[in-house]
């Protein structure tokens, strides 16, 4: 696809367009790693590499097509439980059912 587009330099074509510029490492990481199993297009000249704005803007449509479709399709936990709050609800939960609260009163 990167054949008929204007190349720029990566982190270039990444602020041509989203007006941002994050880090190059991070520009270097959606090209080599991707995220979500997405990765953006580039193309290597001189041991510099280069992709296009319509890249980018493909790259980012697609991740968050990616993003959106992986939220949908995990139920929303009701809450976090931390190990702590945990411990805390099985001591009271053990008081409240401990054998010296079960045992039947003989009037």
């Amino acid at each position: 696809m990167l054949q008929k587009e204007p190349l720029h330099p990566l982190s270039v074509a990444v602020e041509k367009a989203t007006g941002r510029r994050p880090h190059i490492t991070t520009c270097l990481r959606w090209a080599t790693r991707g995220v979500a199993g997405i990765r953006l297009e580039t193309s290597i000249l001189g041991g510099r590499r280069l992709t296009s704005e319509e890249a980018v803007r493909r790259f980012m449509n697609r991740v968050t097509e990616a993003k959106e479709l992986s939220r949908s399709s995990q139920p929303t936990p009701f809450s976090v439980v931390t190990p702590r709050a945990a411990k805390r609800a099985a001591e009271q939960l053990a008081r409240v059912i401990s054998p010296s609260n079960n045992k039947p009163q003989l009037s």
